[in-house]
């Protein structure tokens, strides 16, 4: 299990058990969350957007599929 994984997992329980109470919140906060966890890149000539790194956010996935 890696660092991250483990940090997300501990944000997404301590945002459940605090305010989100619903299916829908829940998906909110894992999507928000999962975000912080990932890369980024600024696509500056697409007026400064910030791009996330599609494979690390599968990488994340599976981290978290591997947790014990």
């Amino acid at each position: 299990m890696t660092e991250r994984a483990q940090k997300l997992m501990d944000q997404v329980w301590h945002e459940r058990n605090t305010w989100a109470n619903t299916e829908q919140r829940l998906v909110a906060v894992i999507v928000r969350k999962a975000l912080e966890h990932v890369k980024t890149l600024t696509a500056s000539k697409l007026d400064n957007l910030t791009v996330l790194d599609k494979n690390d956010l599968i990488a994340l996935s599976l981290e978290l599929e591997n947790l014990p």
